[in-house]
Parts: structure tokens; C-alpha cells; sequence
């Protein structure tokens, strides 16, 4: 054996492994809980998914008049919820442009609106409603 080398006292040993071990601790549970926090929906995104469920809607006709520069849309619910219809957003080339709807549409309902100004030159539309995962993008 080596004479003259002192290892370190048995209690500073206790102490500095409970130490290192509430560390981790701490550690793996501020992980844990931030982990938990992003991954869950919160409650507002849990009442919108609960909403949203069986939601579905179908464009039926869509006529542009370039005289009146005008787009007239007819759109059916076909799901089993109320749907919002927020806006209608035109894509052009070199732009988008966004006008608002804001319109109920029950389920097995048809809904038809005329939006005015509405320049000739747009590439596609998309209806957005309150539920992000149900829109209709023509075409």
C-alpha cells in the first residue's frame, strides 16, 4: 500500500454525491417538463382540434367576370360541424392578395358570395376557414 496518501473524508464523499445527484436531477427535470410542454396542445389548440373534427367543405363553382372584375363562389359543407369562412386569399405572380369572407357555413348548407375587385391576372385562390386544416385551394 501506498503510505502517506489520504483518500477524502467519508462525509464530504456523502455530500458531494448527493450534490452531483440533485444536479442531475434538476437537470433531467427541467428537460423533461419542457419537453412536455411543447409536445402536449394546449388547451386553446385542443379545443380547436375538438372543433375541427369531422369539418369539411367543397367548392362547387367558381366563375370570374372580367367585365365587373368580380369572383363568384359557391361552396358546400359537406362535414358534420360549423364552419367559419375567414378569408379568401388570391395568388398572383408577383403578389398575394387577401380579402375577407367572415361567414358561417352550417353543415349540408350552401353558401354563394361575390367578391368585387378582384384583378383578372391571379393564378389560384385559397379559402381559409377557422380551422387550419380546412381550406379549399383552387386550383
Amino acid at each position: 500500500m501506498l503510505k502517506g496518501l489520504k483518500g477524502i473524508d467519508p462525509l464530504v464523499a456523502t455530500v458531494l454525491l448527493i450534490a452531483v445527484t440533485m444536479t442531475l436531477a434538476g437537470i433531467i427535470a427541467f428537460w423533461g417538463s419542457s419537453f412536455v410542454r411543447s409536445n402536449l396542445p394546449s388547451e386553446n389548440q385542443a379545443q380547436t382540434i375538438q372543433t375541427c373534427t369531422g369539418g369539411s367543405i367543397k367548392l362547387i363553382s367558381s366563375n370570374y367576370n372580367s367585365n365587373s372584375k368580380s369572383l363568384s363562389i359557391t361552396i358546400y359543407n359537406d362535414g358534420s360541424q360549423k364552419l367559419l369562412l375567414t378569408n379568401i386569399t388570391f395568388i398572383y405572380s408577383d403578389k398575394a392578395d387577401s380579402k375577407e369572407i367572415n361567414a358561417e357555413i352550417s353543415p349540408a348548407q350552401v353558401f354563394v358570395k361575390s367578391i368585387e375587385n378582384v384583378e383578372d391576372n391571379f393564378n389560384s385562390f385559397m379559402i381559409s376557414t377557422n380551422c387550419p386544416n380546412i381550406y379549399i385551394k383552387y386550383p
